[in-house]
């Protein structure tokens, strides 16, 4: 595939799919021995179809109203234009036969490039990258992997941080606090082992705590307006540094997916080429570019 060909394309099968499945449903013609939703003359609109269409969207009830009058509308434009006699123009038939082109070839693609048989990378594929290719992951950003309680009193923020201190793992010491009645309603919020940068850990200074602390460091409690936190960094990445594989892993499994879709749409194109043959007259496509 050349390289001018984005990210887009290969993450463009489930719209594809989507657009045949919307532009099959619209265009519904006659049907019987069906229940009908609506009917516009002899055309009719079925309950499987308008399930249908709502899966695709994930459309609710009242969304699946709007669908069956667009329907509606829809047709009743349709039969008035098919009147007029609009489908025998030459501009109409282009366009037709330029939208099932587009639709066959959408099939196609999702059956043969992104299609839900398409093959994930596994954890080696990941890890090598990872390894080979790390650099190119730098952050952008500085990063901080932490873990957090937020608690509505002091008191029960500091006894939670003791207990850490005097050796109590964090998810242990959060586990007992959530089994305590009366340390339950003062636990407002918590985050374990969880990446976050400026711009996702606030209060600012939240961010700025975590900031100073060394690994595995508990803090002090810090009184927020939200409330009091207690916080425990798991180590901090500056911007420029290579960050923790499992930041990145999800990251790098998107580009190894796109990579082995290229790789499905190069092998394809090739070998449709030794099937075709193909001739391109270069003066006459250089002229019409011109034009």
């Amino acid at each position: 595939m050349s390289p001018n060909i984005s990210e887009a394309v290969f993450r463009g099968g489930t719209f594809c799919a989507l657009l045949t499945a919307l532009v099959l449903a619209g265009c519904s013609r006659s049907v019987t021995h069906r229940q009908f939703v609506a009917r516009v003359d002899n055309a009719e609109l079925s309950s499987d179809e308008i399930a249908s269409a709502r899966d695709s969207l994930r459309a609710t009830a009242g969304q699946s109203q709007e669908y069956v009058n667009e329907w509606i509308v829809n047709e009743l434009l349709y039969q008035e234009a098919m009147r007029r006699g609009m489908a025998e123009t030459p501009g109409i038939r282009r366009d037709l036969e330029a939208a099932r082109k587009h639709l066959m070839i959408a099939a196609l693609l999702e059956r043969e490039v992104y299609g839900p048989d398409s093959a994930g990378a596994d954890e080696a594929a990941v890890d090598s990258f990872y390894r080979v290719s790390g650099s190119a992951l730098a952050l952008r950003e500085d990063i901080v992997n932490a873990s957090y309680v937020l608690f509505s009193e002091r008191d029960a923020a500091n006894a939670f941080r003791s207990r850490v201190l005097r050796g109590t793992p964090w998810p242990d010491a959060v586990l007992q606090c959530q089994r305590d009645s009366a340390m339950r309603p003062l636990l407002l919020q918590t985050a374990a082992r969880q990446y976050f940068s400026q711009s996702t850990l606030f209060p600012e200074e939240l961010w700025k705590l975590a900031r100073t602390l060394g690994k595995e460091e508990v803090s002090f409690v810090l009184k927020t307006n939200a409330g009091y936190y207690v916080l425990q960094s798991h180590g901090l990445k500056r911007q420029g540094e290579i960050p923790d594989l499992d930041y990145v892993r999800g990251e790098i499994r998107d580009r190894l997916q796109i990579e082995q879709r290229r790789t499905r749409y190069d092998r394809l194109i090739a070998d449709l080429r030794t099937r075709h043959s193909v001739e391109l007259r270069t003066d006459i496509a250089d002229t019409a570019a011109a034009e």
